[in-house]
């Protein structure tokens, strides 16, 4: 079957609207491994006028007619190059270039700010525009000590720079913690979930529907209010678990704070939701502190995967909810291997730092972990979904629950021959132990097309420690190609000041010292000051790797340092500028006398190939936000997958949803091929598509 494939010049009159490359009509199916057969397809099309010029980054060219189907194939070629390797500072520090400190730290010195954890934030595309927006949770509001909510929304401007949004959103006042996104009256714009994760007077759980324009609107009876939820609640996740096309949402109970059964609630498509919970086989009351969603066992449907916290209740053992395809679960942790691990602290030489057994325990009755965040995707290429799962452990010899308690694991899928059993690969891997680990993600950062892991890390317990890694510094761990991890934390730009750290405390004897920039005003040594003249200019405290918001942040009568990537919580991930690399926004722990939140651009991911696919669901047959579509690239005997998700990890940490690939030296004569939620599948051969930034429309176009 003919095709016609329509294609434009960039620089021509096709910016408003994408431009269609090509089509496929399923054929016949292809083996690619247990459970994931997609369809082969055959693409012809008609020579376009115009040529797709190759881009001076090693983008596709138009290379003419393939041999042997006609002169009516447009074809596409690569460039296969050996990958560029990060060495140093490779992260950049925008967060004042771009625009998002506006009110991202505003403090009075008169007043005490109470310790407040809110630093969930997200990358959503909130105005339809292509460009991943930022949302953020301000630090300063504690409303458990009389201080209310806010929240903060920048519109990506596709420049680099972002506008603030935060009174037109309508969700600045949002007396809620946290917000999931997702589309769900699939009308092409993302909603908000908003809940609220302490009980505080006048709070309230509600959904909020998107007028394409960024504006949110309550949503009255949505389902998803006080009247059928707990007064706080954890976390939630977007998907469409009994695939009718409608998004459902899971909310876990409980965080760190209390215990309950979570709950389940499908979706009418129109915004307002059923609490369908009776369909959790297995619920428990637990403390859960995070969820994410993936198909760990590649039966075409979304399953659950739930980090729980605290040893102390139900041993801090996991959940993991196994889907049979119509949006029913069972809690099968335990049988996967995901509940506890049988192993104990690293750090501990009396648990043979993790290799030890913990004595007569079994997977029913060994301790389990402290879990913050998780997070799902295929880590060494295999076919499986793996599981990153960040968790504080207290190397403590005295208390069997902290001598046994698990800490950050690295869960590999062993696939249908183990049933799909996860087995903790982290020390396995090279994978440093670290006291304060919290939210976690998987992603490509160098796009060298390993996967790779990124750590937040709370600093409260860096003091029984010498070496970089077991202290509060964000954590960057890159996947070398035989599978073992290197930490690039402290190299990669993230956490500048980390380098002159050490030296600053010991140089500094009194607060004179603290004058000359270049000693960047470390604790150890604060500068005091009565007035914000009396802190260093914005120009000399920006050379020290940090930046100073206006009124400069005097807290107790001293200037105070700001340090980046240290004591993180929540981070998100997303190409903000379209250059085929990830970027991050790290939220930080105040500790009571304020911290912002920092935005780093990514300098090292655009020097690789790269290929990035935004999907897009009919919303009839698949949702719009096509949650739950697995992507993967299989090229000579290699591999590498996506799937789509909606928010994860510890307080609904959300990534962009564009799948980015990182190519690095990957073959270029690579197919993509494409599970949709319903179960459709299509192919597109290698060379009928370009690298650089696509469209997936459901069921089989893609677009420029």
């Amino acid at each position: 079957m003919r095709i016609s494939i329509l294609l434009c010049v960039f620089l021509l009159a096709c910016s408003e609207a994408s431009t269609p490359i090509g089509s496929n009509v399923p054929a016949e199916d292809v083996d690619l491994g247990e459970d994931l057969a997609v369809a082969d397809t055959r693409v012809d099309a008609e020579v376009p006028a115009g040529e797709v010029e190759q881009a001076s980054d090693g983008a596709p060219s138009d290379s003419g007619d393939t041999e042997g189907q006609g002169d009516d194939v447009k074809t596409f070629s690569c460039v296969e190059r050996p990958a560029v390797v990060p060495t140093q500072t490779f992260f950049t520090d925008i967060s004042h270039a771009s625009g998002m400190d506006q009110g991202n730290y505003l403090i009075n010195p008169t007043v005490k700010v109470p310790i407040n954890d809110h630093s969930r934030l997200a990358f959503a595309d909130l105005d339809g525009d292509g460009f991943d927006d930022i949302v953020m949770h301000s630090l300063f509001p504690n409303p458990q000590a009389g201080v209310p909510f806010e929240h903060l929304v920048f519109l990506n401007q596709g420049d680099g720079t972002f506008a603030d949004h935060s009174v037109e959103s309508g969700l600045r006042d949002v007396q809620a913690g946290f917000f999931a996104f997702g589309d769900v009256d699939n009308d092409g714009d993302l909603d908000c979930f908003a809940g609220l994760d302490a009980k505080v007077p006048d709070g309230q759980h509600g959904m909020y529907l998107n007028d394409g324009s960024a504006h949110f609107s309550l949503v009255p009876s949505s389902g998803l209010d006080n009247s059928t939820l707990p007064a706080a609640v954890g976390n939630a996740v977007f998907a469409d678990f009994d695939n009718d096309a409608a998004l459902d949402l899971y909310v876990g109970i409980g965080q760190t704070s209390y215990a309950g059964e979570d709950f389940l609630f499908a979706g009418h498509g129109d915004g307002t939701f059923e609490d369908v919970s009776e369909r959790l086989v297995g619920n428990q009351s637990l403390q859960s502190n995070g969820s994410v969603t993936c198909d760990f066992d590649n039966d075409g449907d979304v399953d659950i995967i739930v980090s729980t916290y605290g040893v102390s209740t139900g041993l801090g053992h996991n959940l993991l909810w196994e889907n049979d395809g119509a949006g029913h679960f069972t809690e099968v942790a335990q049988a996967k291997g995901y509940a506890a691990q049988l192993t104990g602290n690293y750090w501990l030489a009396s648990t043979g730092e993790g290799l030890d057994l913990e004595p007569d325990a079994t997977v029913a009755t060994a301790i389990g972990d402290n879990g913050f965040g998780v997070d799902c995707d295929d880590i060494d290429n295999d076919g499986f979904m793996d599981l990153f799962q960040t968790a504080i452990s207290h190397p403590v010899d005295e208390d069997y629950s902290r001598k046994w308690s698990d800490p950050t694991q690295l869960l590999m899928n062993r696939g249908p021959s183990a049933s799909f059993w996860f087995e903790n690969r982290f020390l396995a891997a090279g994978l440093p132990f670290n006291e304060g680990d919290v939210d976690g993600a998987i992603i490509d950062f160098d796009n060298d097309g390993r996967l790779d892991l990124s750590i937040s890390r709370d600093s409260k317990y860096e003091a029984a420690y010498d070496a970089d890694d077991q202290k509060g510094w964000f954590g960057l761990m890159r996947q070398k190609a035989d599978g073992q991890f290197e930490s690039v934390g402290i190299a990669s730009g993230i956490n500048n000041l980390a380098s002159q750290y050490t030296a600053s405390l010991t140089a500094c004897t009194d607060d004179s010292a603290c004058l000359a920039p270049e000693k960047c005003l470390f604790a150890a040594c604060r500068l005091p000051c009565t007035s914000d003249a009396d802190c260093p200019s914005s120009s000399a405290s920006e050379s020290c790797g940090y930046f100073w918001s206006a009124p400069l942040n005097i807290t107790q009568s001293f200037c105070r340092p700001l340090f980046q990537g240290k004591r993180a919580q929540n981070h998100a991930w997303s190409d903000i500028d379209h250059d085929g690399d990830l970027d991050l926004l790290v939220g930080g722990r105040d500790g009571g006398g304020g911290r912002p939140n920092f935005l780093f651009r990514n300098e090292i991911g655009q020097e690789n190939r790269s290929l990035a696919i935004r999907v897009k669901g009919d919303g009839t047959h698949v949702n719009r936000d096509g949650i739950g579509t697995r992507l993967s690239l299989v090229a000579e005997g290699k591999q590498q997958q996506r799937e789509v998700q909606s928010s994860r990890g510890m307080y609904n940490s959300m990534d962009g949803m564009t799948q980015v690939f990182g190519l690095g030296d990957f073959p270029c004569a690579y197919s993509l091929e494409v599970r949709w939620p319903d179960g459709k599948t299509a192919t597109f051969p290698a060379g009928t598509f370009p690298e650089g930034r696509l469209e997936l429309i459901y069921p089989d176009q893609l677009r420029l």
